[in-house]
């Protein structure tokens, strides 16, 4: 699954139990990787900043989205505006109405199996202390095309480098634009993926294998790999916490426009989409 969000990456403090902020600002690197060669790898570098329900995600360089492109969202993640400079352009996308989309589509899962460990490792990471935290998730997701349904399999492994200072700002996030599929199964998977570790995640490796047994439709020629794994890994490279920040930072210019489909496809909403992982994204 493809989860749609926003890189939360968090927070550093010297004394981050006594630290109070409203608002904190980071730099990240992102990489990702897919057994499926019709999806590239990518590497991607970046800063952004949360502030209450409002995050903005600056792209500086990788082969994802142009330098100097942003990211805005005003409401958690329910809607992502993706916002090029380069072409005074900017593209709406209303997130929750993809994970409403997603969840009317016949999807089911069964055998969930959730196991947390807590690692020994406590490396220092962009200046914080940090607890590492392992979650594994197993599943089988079933999908119904027409009469047929296609099942497979998915073993999921989150490992989280986590620190506990400034958790209320994630929290004041996630409560405020929470991704809901309207699909009970979908929505506890999504749930489970993000709560499960607690304290915001400044590194992240997350390693999803998906295993079919189905077998070939009959007169197909369509090949199904048998087993296919994509990764991606996250670290926040420095980070700050912030009294405040400027309301303009996540407010689209206004002389900037929404690109007219038909006459216009220079600046298509762009495929490869951050997770919301503080918890990606949902899926």
């Amino acid at each position: 699954m493809k989860r749609v969000g926003l890189v939360i990456a968090l927070l550093a403090a010297v004394h981050v139990q006594s630290v109070s902020a409203a608002a904190v600002q980071y730099e990240f690197r992102q990489t990702t990787h897919s057994d499926l060669e019709s999806i590239p790898s990518t590497d991607i570098t970046g800063r952004g900043v949360i502030e209450g329900n409002r995050s903005r995600v600056d792209f500086v360089s990788g082969n994802a989205f142009p330098s100097g492109s942003y990211v805005i969202t005003t409401n958690g993640s329910k809607t992502i505006v993706f916002v090029d400079p380069a072409k005074k352009t900017y593209v709406e996308v209303n997130a929750a109405g993809v994970a409403t989309a997603i969840g009317s589509a016949r999807i089911s899962i069964s055998n969930k199996k959730v196991n947390l460990t807590q690692l020994d490792d406590h490396p220092v990471i962009a200046g914080l202390p940090t607890d590492h935290y392992r979650l594994a998730i197993n599943y089988d997701i079933t999908v119904a095309f027409g009469t047929i349904p296609l099942t497979q399999t998915v073993n999921e492994v989150i490992d989280k480098w986590v620190s506990q200072a400034f958790g209320e700002i994630a929290e004041t996030f996630l409560a405020a634009g929470g991704i809901h599929t309207g699909n009970p199964d979908l929505d506890d998977l999504i749930i489970t993926e993000n709560t499960k570790i607690k304290g915001f995640a400044l590194k992240q490796t997350i390693s999803v294998t998906t295993l079919n047994d189905n077998p070939r439709l009959a007169g197909s020629k369509l090949q199904l790999n048998r087993a296919i794994t994509q990764t991606r890994e996250l670290t926040v490279t420095s980070i700050e916490p912030r009294a405040s920040v400027p309301a303009e930072l996540f407010v689209v210019p206004a002389a900037y426009r929404k690109p007219d489909p038909l006459r216009d496809d220079t600046q298509k909403a762009p495929l490869q989409i951050l997770s919301l992982q503080p918890s990606s994204g949902g899926k």
